[in-house]
């Protein structure tokens, strides 16, 4: 299997961050925006995209703050999916008129601005983006987040 790239959004502005609010058969909880990397296409692009598609917002990725790896695994020992994220500090371009949302992600119901101290308290997938939150909004450094094995 492929390792899949993800681009995803950490979008602060005045003081909040905003998330994708999803939910599943488990109940509600948030994402960042983002989304799968297309062939050929620059993560900084990915993540410009994404944000657009799910929100209908304009954003302006400014560092790389964090990379997580995940790998869940298949049937009889296989990997079922090797996901790689790479998370962007980006700036809202608030002066950029808002549109619609064309492609939400499959449990999305909306978006919310939340608080960046309540963020950190809500039900942020993946997890470890939430455990990380001060750290990732404030740091100059890209965070390596660690790898993380599912079920295996």
């Amino acid at each position: 299997m492929a390792i899949r790239n993800s681009a995803k959004a950490l979008i602060l502005h005045n003081g909040k961050l905003l998330l994708n609010k999803c939910v599943s058969r488990l109940g509600v909880y948030y994402a960042l925006p983002g989304g799968g990397q297309h062939e050929g296409e620059l993560l900084t692009e990915t993540v410009r995209r994404e944000v657009m598609e799910e929100t209908g917002l304009t954003v302006e990725p400014m560092r790389l703050s964090a990379i997580f790896e995940r790998v869940t695994p298949g049937r009889e020992g296989s990997v079922n999916a090797h996901k790689m994220y790479f998370v962007f500090l980006c700036r809202y371009l608030d002066e950029v008129p808002p549109r619609e949302p064309v492609e939400r992600d499959a449990y999305q119901v909306g978006m919310e601005w939340i608080g960046a101290d309540e963020a950190a308290q809500v039900s942020l997938f993946p997890r470890v983006v939430r455990d990380n939150l001060p750290a990732l909004l404030e740091y100059g450094e890209t965070l390596y987040l660690g790898s993380e094995r599912r079920g295996g």
